[in-house]
């Protein structure tokens, strides 16, 4: 079977044809779009802003405690701030000769090294548990450290200031 379909209009009247634009609305919406875009960029700007300033004072927010604990248990454990900041960089060296440990594994082995569930498991079995918990372990101890810097910073400063001049 073959259909044909005649697409040529029988009432020979003609379609209605699009109005091309006006010369000068065309500029004119380009500045409009041009505008709402340039305004969207300033709320979006706005907002980047706003959120780089609350992660700024949540950050100082979670120093300010760290250094109220190192404060409340100076009395009874006075080399504990000190400790933690010659402790901090150790860790972190450790931390990274594990990874580096890790990814030098990784290179060295083949394409299909994990293509089964059992090779997987081992990888997370060797790995795993110890990145996860030296990566803890430097998530609070990196913060005790970078306070007590503060702190001795800060009675640096207090002891600067009470010195006559």
């Amino acid at each position: 079977m073959q259909f044909q379909f005649d697409i040529g209009s029988s009432t020979g009247k003609q379609p209605a044809q699009a109005h091309p634009p006006v010369a000068e609305t065309v500029p004119e919406i380009l500045r409009q779009l041009l505008d709402q875009q340039r305004e969207q960029l300033g709320q979006i700007l706005q907002v980047q802003v706003e959120h780089l300033n609350h992660a700024r004072a949540a950050a100082q927010d979670n120093l300010a405690r760290w250094r109220q604990l190192l404060g409340r248990c100076q009395d009874q454990h006075p080399e504990f701030a000190g400790h933690c900041k010659m402790a901090y960089p150790v860790m972190e060296n450790a931390y990274v000769q594990l990874l580096e440990k890790m990814v030098q594994d990784l290179v060295e082995a083949d394409e299909d090294a994990f293509d089964s569930e059992f090779a997987i498991q081992e990888f997370i079995d060797r790995y795993g548990m110890k990145v996860g918990q030296l990566s803890h372990l430097l998530s609070i101890v990196g913060p005790l450290s970078e306070a007590a810097h503060q702190l001795e910073e800060i009675a640096k400063q207090q002891q600067q200031q009470q010195k006559p001049s």
